[in-house]
């Protein structure tokens, strides 16, 4: 019987000692990059592009959410006053009608894009013409106006461009424009008509650095497109090229610090906050 026990005991100190040595399970928080489609297509590609901006604004809104708190809990009624209280939400990359690009796969044909965009198009004939996997470019006609959504992906580089595009007797304008650039290991560039930004993860999929900022007034010109660029050589001051006067609003993260700063109410306002301050905000609920 003591052979038995002690025999027992080997097994169990073995299988103990191997778990320890086994790989600590990894602890995902809102704020890390959790890529969910690896398909080196325009649908796995705009997936990539949300995960992206997802992380970037979980970062924001639970260190700012947290931020806002602690004032609430020293200046209770009073709090709105504060300088330092943040009241503008991070909303990056708002566009009206990207949500059209949702259905760009290989399912979509002419014929079942009649059905699909029957609320957009408002009787407008429908023209398509697609790979199903990098390009399309679909149409909604009519006597007086073309509604244009086009596509692209580039599988190399792994990035894309959507545009879209108004045509009247008169004129054809850009409406929206956005693309999302893979740009070295673990960077990305995303820029659209009225936005622009720069991030970085590291190897643990935790943001390092970004740098995103919106304009007040006038836009980005398709003309500035990195798409197309075979190499693209920027520093991060790409995104604030435009100078800070024509911004309404920056958040920039770097070296742990968040850095919010708007124009929306007056003069510049600038509050920084320090991640290590609210770390176990990340792991709250």
């Amino acid at each position: 019987m003591k052979k038995v026990l002690a025999l027992i005991c080997a097994v169990l100190l073995i299988f103990c000692s191997c778990s320890s040595r086994g790989e600590t399970p990894e602890i995902k928080t809102a704020d890390m990059l959790e890529i969910s489609n690896t398909d080196m297509d325009f649908q796995g590609g705009r997936s990539r592009f949300e995960s992206v901006v997802s992380a970037m604004k979980s970062k924001v809104s639970i260190l700012e959410n947290a931020h806002n708190n602690h004032i609430k809990t020293n200046a209770e009624n009073e709090y709105f006053l504060e300088r330092d209280y943040v009241l503008t939400a991070f909303e990056p990359f708002i566009m009206s009608d990207f949500s059209v690009t949702a259905h760009f796969n290989s399912d979509l044909t002419a014929e079942t894009a009649k059905d699909i965009y029957e609320h957009e198009r408002n009787g407008m004939d429908i023209i398509l013409d697609s790979d199903g996997k990098s390009k399309f470019d679909l149409q909604m006609i009519s006597e007086i106006l073309v509604k244009n959504y086009s596509v692209e992906y580039n599988e190399k580089t792994d990035s894309f461009r959507y545009i879209y595009t108004l045509e009247d007797s008169n004129s054809e304008e850009i409406q929206e424009f956005l693309e999302f650039i893979s740009h070295e290991d673990g960077a990305y560039i995303i820029q659209t008509n009225k936005s622009r930004c720069y991030i970085e993860f590291d190897d643990e999929d935790n943001i390092v650095y970004f740098c995103c900022g919106e304009l007040m007034n006038g836009e980005f010109n398709i003309d500035e497109s990195l798409f197309e660029q075979k190499k693209i050589e920027l520093s991060k001051n790409w995104v604030l090229a435009r100078g800070k006067s024509n911004y309404s609003n920056i958040h920039t993260y770097d070296s742990g610090i968040l850095t919010h700063e708007d124009c929306s109410s007056g003069p510049w306002k600038s509050v920084k906050i320090n991640e290590s301050d609210y770390a176990s905000a990340f792991y709250a609920g």
